[in-house]
């Protein structure tokens, strides 16, 4: 079964001044990941297309995995704990 990981953030006000394009970049470097090339079959990431119905969150990563096993390889990933640490 196809599995789909979506993950909303909320960028802070001072990212967006003055650091959104190294934040941008910054979160682009999850494609070059050894498990993310491995199992996902898509990766999408960017800001909502409805600001409205947004919520308060102003970026996004969406995801598509081919199995569940997939998904799960991906969340208990290392390089991609240290990722999601690193980015936060």
């Amino acid at each position: 079964m196809t599995c789909v990981h979506i993950v909303l953030f909320k960028v802070k006000a001072q990212v967006l001044k003055n650091g959104y394009e190294e934040f941008k970049a910054r979160a682009e470097t999850i494609r070059d990941l050894p498990i993310v090339k491995e199992h996902a079959k898509e990766l999408q990431l960017g800001p909502p297309i409805w600001d409205t119905r947004s919520h308060g969150f102003n970026y996004g990563l969406y995801s598509v995995f081919e199995t569940r096993e997939s998904l799960e390889r991906y969340k208990e990933d290392n390089d991609h704990k240290e990722y999601v640490y690193e980015l936060e």
